[in-house]
C-alpha cells in the first residue's frame, strides 16, 4: 500500500505526519508537513520497502547519524534538498533509525519527510517499548568530546559530540527503554560556566518546560508532556555550578563581578535544585525523578549533600518520589583515561562505565526486572 503521492510512478514521498513513523524524544508537530527539534538527542524509526531511502532534512548546522537494518551507523550533515541515507538495498522490508547527535543549542532541524522508490511504501513498525526515561543535564548528558573524528582536520567542539553515546541513552538501551535527552553545553542550575551576576540568563528549569531549545524567554512553544510521556527523568546538573572548583580553572576570566568566587552558597542552591524539581514535577506528575551526583569528582561533596537536602525538603512537602544516586562515594566513579583529556567529558567508554554502574540503581527504584 503506498501511504502518499508518487511522483511520476518514480519515487514515493512519505510526509511526516504519515502513520507508522515512529518519534522519540521532543518533536514539535504543529506542521504535518514540518516537523522539528532541537532540544537534546531525538530519534525516528521507520519500517519501509524498497532499495533505497533520501530524506529532506533542513538543517546544515546539526550531525545526524543513520542505521538501515540494525548495521552500523552512517554519521552525516544533511545536504541542500535531499540527502541519501541508504541505496542498493535488496528488495523487501527494511529498517530506518536515524538519530540527531549534537544538542539543540545548535539550531532546528526541520524534517520534511522521505523519498522511497515509486511503489515503495513505509509498513507497520516494530513495537514500542514498554519504558521511557529521560535525562536533564548539560555537556556531559548532551555527550561532548566522545566521538572523536580522525577524518575531520581540527575538529571543533560540535565536530565530536554524540548525543546518543553518551550515559543517557546507553542506560536507557541497557534497560529496554526509550530516551528523551535535554542536555546543553555549559549549561548551570544557577549559573553557565562563562556567566557572571546577575545570572539572569535562560537556565535549565527555564529551559525544561519549552518544547525547543532558546536562550531566550519570549516566543517559546511549552513542551505537552503527553507526546512523549516518561516514566523516569534523570537528572545530573552542577557542574559548571561549581566550576572555580575546576585544576587549572583561570579565576581572572571567569570570576563575578566583584571579584568574588561564583561557586553557589548552600541556601542559593537548595533553592534553585528545588525550583528545578517542582518544575519537573508539574510537567510530569506520576513519573520517578532520579537525581545523580555531577559526574566530575573534583565539582566536591558540598553538592551531594546539597542534592540531598532538596530531596528531602521536598519529600517532606509530599513529593515522594523523588530518589537520589551518589556517583562518587565512597571513590570516583572515573579514572582519568575515562575522560577526554579534560577531567571533565567521559568519552563513550567513561559513559558506558556510568550507565553499567546506573543500571541497577534506577532498575530498583523502578522496580524493572
Amino acid at each position: 500500500m503506498i501511504l502518499n503521492a508518487v511522483d511520476n510512478c518514480r519515487t514515493t514521498h512519505i510526509s511526516p505526519g504519515r502513520l507508522h513513523i515512529q518519534y522519540f524524544g521532543r518533536w514539535d508537530k504543529t506542521d504535518a508537513n514540518n516537523y522539528r527539534c532541537a532540544q537534546g538527542a531525538v530519534y525516528i524509526k521507520m519500517n519501509f520497502t524498497g532499495t533505497s531511502i533520501r530524506i529532506k532534512l533542513l538543517d546544515r548546522t546539526n550531525y545526524w547519524k543513520v542505521s538501515i537494518d540494525n548495521g552500523p551507523f552512517r554519521k552525516f550533515r544533511p545536504a541542500v534538498g535531499t540527502t541519501p541515507l541508504a541505496e542498493k538495498l535488496s528488495p523487501g522490508i527494511h529498517k530506518l533509525l536515524l538519530v540527531r547527535m549534537t544538542e539543540g543549542i545548535q539550531g532546528i532541524s526541520c524534517f520534511q519527510g522521505f523519498i522511497l522508490d515509486g511503489g515503495a511504501c513505509i509498513v507497520r513498525p516494530d513495537a514500542l517499548k514498554k519504558r521511557r526515561i529521560e535525562f536533564i543535564g548539560d555537556s556531559i548528558t548532551a555527550g561532548a568530546k566522545n566521538s572523536p573524528a580522525p577524518d575531520i582536520p581540527n575538529p571543533d567542539y560540535y565536530d565530536i559530540e554524540d548525543n546518543d553515546l553518551a550515559y543517557g541513552p546507553q542506560l536507557a538501551r541497557m534497560l529496554e527503554a526509550d530516551y528523551s535527552v535535554l542536555g546543553v553545553s555549559g549549561e548551570g542550575l544557577i549559573h553557565h560556566w562563562d556567566e557572571i551576576r546577575p545570572y539572569n540568563r535562560v537556565h535549565t528549569a527555564d529551559r525544561y518546560k519549552w518544547t525547543l531549545y532558546s536562550d531566550s524567554f519570549r516566543g517559546n512553544q511549552l513542551w505537552d508532556a503527553e507526546q512523549f510521556p516518561v516514566d523516569a527523568v534523570l537528572i545530573c546538573i552542577g557542574t559548571n555550578d561549581f566550576i572555580d572548583q575546576k585544576p587549572d580553572f583561570e579565576a581572572d576570566i571567569y570570576a563575578d563581578i566583584d571579584g568574588t568566587t561564583r561557586i553557589p552558597k548552600q541556601t542559593e542552591f537548595i533553592k534553585s535544585y528545588t525550583e528545578l524539581l517542582k518544575t519537573v514535577r508539574n510537567v510530569n506528575p506520576e513519573a520517578a525523578i532520579i537525581c545523580i551526583e555531577p559526574v566530575p569528582s573534583w565539582v566536591g561533596a558540598d553538592i551531594r549533600y546539597w542534592i540531598c537536602l532538596s530531596i528531602n525538603q521536598l519529600k517532606a512537602q509530599g513529593d515522594k518520589n523523588l530518589h537520589y544516586i551518589p556517583l562518587n562515594v565512597p571513590e570516583p566513579l572515573l579514572k582519568d583515561a575515562d575522560y577526554a583529556n579534560d577531567l571533565t567529558h567521559p568519552t563513550a567508554e567513561g559513559a558506558q562505565k556510568i550507565a553499567l554502574y546506573l543500571k541497577d540503581r534506577v532498575a530498583d527504584i523502578m522496580q524493572w526486572q
